[in-house]
C-alpha cells in the first residue's frame, strides 16, 4: 500500500474530531493523515495536503461542502449515524423533548430516520452555508418554541449568543472508519487510473504512429511527437485547437466531419503518405471524443524490407499457398481440398511423386494453410549434404563438439523450426543411423545437439517428400519401417503431368504469363495445334521441364503466336512420333546397342527417347552408373559419353 501513503488527508473541524481520527486512522497504516481546521481553515489545510500530493480530502459538514466547492478534489463527508444522534441526546439533560437539529445535508442525511424512534420531537433543518445557520435556529424557536439544538460548533456557539441552548454533535469512531475506507477506496482508484494514464501516455510519447486525442468538439486535447513530426508543428501551438485547422487531408477532413469509424485508409499529411483510423469515442450514444492515429507508409515498407530480407536470409519463409498451385483437372483438385483439410492438424505428412510435380509447392502451401503459418517454414535437402553435416545441421551441436565446431554451438534445424514446420525433401537418401535419429525426434518432439546431454523441447510439424518408392527401399533395408510408418500417416501423392493432361494448358498460360512480366515482354500464345502435342508429350521432368520449356519459347520465338513448329524444334521431335513411353519402344531401340542408331528414325526423336530412358533407368539405380551401364548393356565410358552427348545431370 505504499502507493497510497499520503494519499489521503483527514480535515477534522474539532481537536475531539483530530484525536479520535488519528487513532482510527493508525488502524490503516500510514495511508491517511490528520489536519485540524473549521471551516475557512479546514480549505486552508485542504490545501497544504494537496500540495504533498493528497488526492481525497475526507471532512464533515460545512468544511467539507467549502473545501470541495473551492477546489479540484474528491471529498468524501463524514456523516453523522443514527448511533451518534441517540449517543449525544443520552448525554445531555433537557427540560423538554424537544429538539432542533441544524445541519448540512452530507452531514444529517443518514439519521432523519429515527426521528419518530425517540420520545423527542425533533426538527431537522439542513443549511447550505454557515451564514444560514442564525436564520434557521430563529426559525425554529420561532414556529415550534424550540430551544434545544444540537449541531456543530457554529451551532452551539450561535444557539448560546442567542441564549438558548446548544449541544455538540458526537462524532463516532465507526462513522470516521467508514469515511476513511472510502476515501481509500476511491485513492486507490484514482492512483491506478493515473498510473494507467501514465503508462498510456508513455506509450504514445513512444509510439512510432501518429496518435492525436479529440474532444467532442473536435479539439485537440493531446498529439504525440510522431504526429508533430508529420504535422510539422509543436503540441503548444496546437493543444486546445480544431484539428481541421491543421489537417488538409480530405480523407480525414470527412471522417472527423461524419463522425464514422474509418480504419485502414489511405491518404497523405503535407507529403507524408499514411494509412490512418479514425474511431469515435461513444458513452451512452453520445460522443465523447475520438481519436486519430496513422502509420508513416514509408516506414511500414521499410520494416517489412527489413524482415523479408532477414527471413528469406534464412530461407526460413513458405513462399507459396493453394492460390499458386494451378491445376483444372479433377485429381488435383480432390488432391488440393484433402491437403487443406489436412493442414489444420498437426499430422506428418509424406508427399510422393516425380521429380518436378511441385512436392514443396505442395509442402509450402500445406504450411500457409495451417495454424502454424506465422512460425518459421525450413525446407533440408537431405540428398545433398553428406552424412556428418546433414547431422550437425538438423539437430545442432555443442561447443567443442568436433574440430572446428562454432564458438556457443550451433542450434539446429528443428531448434530453428520450432513452432512453424520441417521440410524433409529426398528424405529416402538420409543415411540409415541418422534415420533412427530423426524419428527419435519426431516421436519425442525433443532434441539434444551432438556432444550435448542438454534436451531442448520442440513443437515442430513434420512435412517429408520423396521420389523413391519407400516400400521397396523398407523391402530393401534402404530406409526404416518404423520411421516410414511415422512419416506415412498421411500421404499425398502428387501425380506426374502426363497424368494430368487436362492442366497443361493452363500451365502454359500461366507460364507464358509469369515470364512475359518477367522479361518485360508482350505475353504470346500458343495455338491448337502445338497444344495438342504438348498435351501428348510425356513430359519426363514433369512441371519443372514444362516451366523451362516455356521460358525457352518466350526467349527464343520471336513472333506472339507460338505454333506447332515452334514446339517441336525446341523439344527436338518430329510431331507425327509422339510416343508413349510405357509401349516398350525405347527398350526395343536399345537393345541393338546405343551406338547403332537406325538411319529410318528422326535423329531428333532417337536422342529425345534415349535421353528419357537412360534417365529412368538411373532413377531405377538411384544414380549408380555402373549399375546403369549393366542394364543398358553398354560400358560405364559409352554410358558417360552419351550422357556428356545428351546433357544429362544426373
Amino acid at each position: 500500500m505504499y502507493r497510497l501513503r499520503g494519499k489521503v488527508a483527514l480535515i477534522a473541524p474539532n481537536s475531539y474530531v483530530a484525536n479520535l481520527a488519528l487513532k482510527v486512522s493508525k488502524g490503516f497504516g500510514d495511508i491517511v493523515e490528520i489536519y485540524e481546521g473549521n471551516l475557512e481553515e479546514g480549505v486552508k489545510a485542504a490545501k497544504r495536503a494537496l500540495t504533498k500530493g493528497c488526492k481525497v480530502i475526507i471532512s464533515r459538514g460545512g468544511t467539507a461542502l467549502m473545501i470541495e466547492e473551492e477546489l479540484d478534489v474528491t471529498v468524501v463527508p463524514i456523516s453523522f449515524t443514527s448511533n451518534d444522534l441517540i449517543k449525544t441526546i443520552s448525554k445531555i439533560k433537557l427540560d423538554d423533548n424537544v429538539i432542533g437539529i441544524i445541519g448540512y445535508k452530507n452531514l444529517i442525511e443518514g439519521i432523519t430516520e429515527i426521528e419518530n424512534l425517540l420520545d423527542y420531537r425533533i426538527y431537522f433543518s439542513e443549511i447550505r452555508h454557515h451564514k444560514e445557520i442564525e436564520e434557521k435556529i430563529l426559525e425554529l424557536y420561532k414556529r415550534f418554541g424550540v430551544e434545544n439544538f444540537i449541531g456543530g460548533e457554529a451551532v452551539v456557539k450561535i444557539a448560546e449568543d442567542l441564549g438558548l441552548k446548544g449541544f455538540l454533535m458526537e462524532c463516532g469512531a465507526g462513522a470516521i472508519k467508514r469515511a476513511i475506507s472510502e476515501g481509500i477506496r476511491i485513492a486507490k482508484i484514482i492512483v491506478e487510473l493515473n498510473e494507467e494514464r501514465m503508462q498510456l501516455r508513455a506509450i504514445a510519447e513512444h509510439s512510432s504512429d501518429g496518435i492525436i486525442l479529440l474532444d467532442e468538439m473536435d479539439k485537440i486535447k493531446y498529439i504525440n511527437p510522431s504526429a508533430q513530426r508529420v504535422l510539422m508543428i509543436n503540441y503548444e501551438d496546437m493543444l486546445g485547437e480544431n484539428v481541421l485547422n491543421y489537417i488538409s487531408s480530405q480523407k480525414i477532413i470527412d471522417a472527423v466531419k461524419k463522425k464514422e469509424q474509418v480504419i485502414a485508409e489511405y491518404d497523405q499529411i503535407k507529403n507524408t503518405k499514411v494509412i490512418f483510423n479514425y474511431v469515435p469515442l461513444m458513452e451512452n450514444n453520445n460522443k465523447i471524443g475520438s481519436i486519430i492515429s496513422f502509420n508513416d507508409i514509408s516506414k511500414i515498407e521499410e520494416l517489412e524490407r527489413k524482415i523479408r530480407k532477414e527471413q528469406y536470409t534464412r530461407g526460413f519463409v513458405a513462399k507459396y499457398t493453394f492460390n499458386d498451385i494451378i491445376a483444372t483437372s479433377e485429381r488435383m483438385k480432390n488432391i488440393i481440398e484433402m491437403a487443406k483439410r489436412i493442414s489444420k492438424n498437426d499430422t506428418t505428412i509424406l508427399i510422393t511423386g516425380e521429380s518436378g510435380t511441385g512436392k514443396e509447392l505442395m509442402a509450402q502451401s500445406i504450411h500457409n494453410e495451417s495454424l502454424r503459418k506465422h512460425g518459421p517454414f525450413i525446407a533440408v535437402n537431405c540428398a545433398s549434404l553428406p552424412k556428418n553435416l546433414l547431422e550437425s545441421e538438423l539437430f545442432g551441436y555443442a561447443e567443442g563438439a568436433f574440430t572446428g565446431a562454432k564458438k556457443g554451438g550451433k542450434p539446429g534445424l528443428f531448434e530453428l523450426a520450432h513452432m512453424g514446420t520441417i521440410f524433409l525433401d529426398e528424405i529416402a537418401d538420409m543415411p540409415l543411423d541418422l534415420q533412427a535419429h530423426l524419428l527419435r525426434v519426431i516421436q519425442e518432439k525433443e532434441v539434444s545437439r551432438i556432444g550435448d546431454d542438454k534436451v531442448i523441447p520442440i513443437d515442430v510439424r513434420v512435412i517429408a517428400a520423396t521420389n523413391k518408392d519407400l516400400r521397396k527401399y523398407v523391402s530393401e533395408g534402404k530406409f526404416r519401417e518404423d520411421l516410414y510408418y511415422r512419416l506415412n500417416v498421411i500421404n499425398i501423392k502428387i501425380p506426374p503431368l502426363r497424368e494430368r493432361k487436362e492442366d497443361i494448358p493452363l500451365l502454359i498460360k500461366y507460364f507464358l504469363s509469369i515470364y512475359a512480366s518477367k522479361n518485360k515482354m508482350v505475353p504470346k500464345k500458343v495455338n491448337e495445334e502445338a497444344i495438342k502435342i504438348l498435351k501428348n508429350y510425356s513430359w519426363p521432368g514433369n512441371i519443372r521441364e514444362l516451366q523451362n520449356f516455356i521460358e525457352r519459347l518466350m526467349l527464343t520465338v520471336e513472333k506472339n503466336i507460338i505454333d506447332e513448329k515452334d514446339v517441336c524444334e525446341i523439344l527436338d521431335i518430329d510431331k507425327e512420333c509422339i510416343y508413349d513411353p510405357s509401349s516398350g519402344a525405347m527398350e526395343k531401340y536399345l537393345e541393338s546397342g546405343i551406338n547403332n542408331i537406325g538411319e529410318k528414325m528422326n535423329k531428333g526423336i532417337l536422342n529425345r527417347m534415349e535421353k528419357e530412358y537412360i534417365l529412368k533407368i538411373l532413377k531405377e539405380v538411384n544414380g549408380n552408373r555402373k549399375k546403369a551401364a549393366e542394364i543398358l548393356g553398354i560400358s560405364t565410358t559409352t554410358l558417360w559419353r552419351r550422357l556428356k552427348e545428351l546433357n544429362i545431370n544426373y
